[in-house]
């Protein structure tokens, strides 16, 4: 029992805010809560797992900014050929307490939200045996939320979850689309799984038109060649219409139910001159993110950003000790580890259908200079900051900040936030 997690406490939500909420339009945590007991509300829905074990899923409403969860409930005791075994649970043991990870969100779409849930007492890693994909449809109405386990495809290895998307259709037809590399960097593998056919598919596809290569050039001394293409996110353009991102290099887009599946790119902005080294060499989530944005009576745009840093000045050597003592590492730092670091933000749009790259459209540029804390209780939120500098006016220029997130705003403007890792001394 010591190889599984114990179950988690979901956080607690005010209940007035779920009566009024729709589910396709809130923020939603990528990680599940697994509950010892039953949570039930409008929203829930019953399943199997492919070992029989029952399985309840919960929708947890709350008014953004706050996120909203999922909650999985696992009732009885935990089912599978593990059960009994030298290295696996022992029987009767509650299947909710035999789950090694809590099920993660992949993909959503409307009130479609594509699930990668953990089979109860497991002894697999890393493999198909070790988990389900399942797909939960959210209604407020009592009773007609749906839980549907999906046969794994076969003939290949188990698909990165960045890879997958599920894409709400017509009626109650939905389709999983996952696009697979090959060893050639211009072929690749449509996985299409139907919902009215409960199949799975598979449908070679070429990049006839390569764009990215004309606009971003793979840096010349770059340690390993990279891949021409790696998934990081994958977004819903239009209907039926799915994007597969990198968020280095561009976007990989097809009608996924079109008869004959077309597959075209188009690149991203250039990378701001401070990202120029981090290139196709480091991970791009620390810099930029990608989203569509969808408001009523009006075309779907894709919102693109780019967070950029630049070294500022070093700070004073009572700060720079200071910031030492509470420092994790051992080794020595030199002054330019220590400067201020400046970050700016710079917000793209695109509008969809998409026709040209050249039609991304800088919105707007946000700089950590030019924003200045005039309230002292806002500053008193800011940890780490030397009481005897702190003052009515204080730069956010302290926090190192990496992470951007695009989510939509009160007025459906693209809401930004910057993870704040931690404070500059």
């Amino acid at each position: 029992m010591d190889d599984y997690v114990p179950s988690l406490d979901p956080p607690f939500l005010p209940t007035e805010d779920g009566d009024r909420l729709n589910p396709s339009s809130v923020l939603l945590d990528t990680t599940a809560y697994i509950s010892a007991a039953a949570v039930s509300n409008a929203t829930t829905a019953k399943g199997e797992m492919s070992t029989g074990a029952p399985i309840q899923i919960s929708f947890c409403l709350a008014r953004p900014p706050r996120l909203s969860y999922l909650c999985a409930h696992f009732p009885g005791p935990v089912l599978g050929p593990s059960v009994g075994t030298v290295f696996g649970p022992a029987p009767g043991t509650p299947a909710a307490r035999c789950v090694r990870d809590p099920p993660l969100v992949i993909s959503t779409h409307a009130d479609l939200a594509l699930l990668r849930v953990n089979i109860p007492g497991s002894l697999c890693v890393n493999t198909h045996d070790a988990f389900d994909y399942l797909v939960y449809n959210a209604r407020p109405r009592p009773g007609a939320s749906s839980l549907d386990l999906l046969p794994k495809p076969t003939g290949f290895p188990r698909f990165r979850d960045q890879d997958a998307a599920v894409v709400r259709c017509s009626g109650s037809r939905y389709v999983i689309a996952v696009l697979r590399t090959t060893r050639n960097p211009l072929e690749f593998q449509l996985q299409l799984y139907d919902s009215d056919t409960r199949r799975w598919t598979s449908t070679p596809l070429t990049l006839q038109a390569p764009e990215r290569d004309k606009v971003l050039h793979i840096p010349e001394d770059s340690d390993a060649e990279p891949l021409f293409h790696n998934t990081t996110k994958v977004i819903t353009l239009e209907s039926t219409t799915v994007g597969w991102v990198d968020l280095w290099r561009g976007i990989l887009f097809c009608d996924v139910l079109d008869e004959k599946p077309v597959l075209r790119d188009m690149p991203l902005p250039k990378p701001a001159r401070c990202n120029r080294a981090s290139f196709c060499r480091r991970s791009p989530y620390g810099h930029r993110d990608i989203t569509v944005v969808t408001l009523p009576d009006d075309q779907p745009t894709i919102k693109y950003v780019e967070m950029g840093i630049r070294p500022g000045a070093v700070p004073s050597s009572r700060r720079r000790q200071v910031h030492h003592q509470y420092s994790s590492s051992e080794s020595d730092d030199n002054d330019e580890d220590d400067a201020e670091h400046y970050w700016t933000a710079t917000i793209w749009s695109m509008p969809v259908p998409i026709a040209s790259w050249k039609d991304w459209t800088k919105d707007c540029t946000i700089d950590v200079a030019n924003i200045v804390i005039d309230n002292p209780r806002h500053c008193e939120l800011l940890r780490n900051v030397d009481p005897e500098e702190a003052s009515p006016s204080v730069t956010l220029n302290r926090l190192l900040t990496a992470y951007p997130t695009l989510g939509l705003g009160i007025n459906g403007e693209a809401g930004r936030l910057m993870r704040l890792l931690r404070g500059r001394k």
